[in-house]
């Protein structure tokens, strides 16, 4: 049973990954709104990512997260968007996406970088609901590599 159960979401989830083609991009133009105080940018229909975690369920969400941190090797260069509550460091240094699983007891996040320059008060508030999107790429502090989206924009 476990077997079969495992077989049914590794097939479900590399069907979702199928309908996840890089397509070609046109511009991204940037919008305020009137009640926020952080940027928003309008999402052309064409502008679609290699991996758009905001399809999936909570459960795959979270996995492909895992994913995304333990082999990044297998994503680099690739558009993802996500969808998660803004979270940052104690420094305010690292700016987070956080993804809860299903139950909501456990948390997986990545870190991005809005695109452009600096954004004073262009990040949102910590634990605001959000959607970002961009390019996925590692760096590395010491020896220690890490994953990160860059030249992202919040959806």
């Amino acid at each position: 049973m476990k077997k079969t159960l495992c077989l049914l979401l590794s097939l479900v989830f590399v069907l979702s990954l199928c309908s996840c083609k890089a397509e070609k991009t046109e511009p991204v133009t940037e919008t305020q709104t009137a009640d926020s105080a952080f940027q928003t940018v309008t999402l052309n229909a064409a502008a679609k990512p290699d991996i758009d975690l905001t399809a999936l369920s909570s459960t795959m969400v979270y996995s492909e997260v895992y994913n995304l941190c333990v082999k990044p090797d297998d994503y680099v260069g690739k558009t993802v968007r996500m969808r998660g509550t803004f979270q940052t460091d104690e420094n305010e240094v690292y700016y987070f996406c956080l993804i809860q699983d299903a139950t909501a007891c456990c948390q997986q996040g990545l870190e991005f970088i809005l695109a452009g320059a600096e954004y004073p008060g262009g990040y949102p508030a910590l634990g605001t609901e959000i959607t970002v999107q961009g390019r996925f790429e590692t760096y590395y502090e010491g020896e220690q590599k890490y994953p990160h989206l860059v030249d992202a924009f919040l959806c």
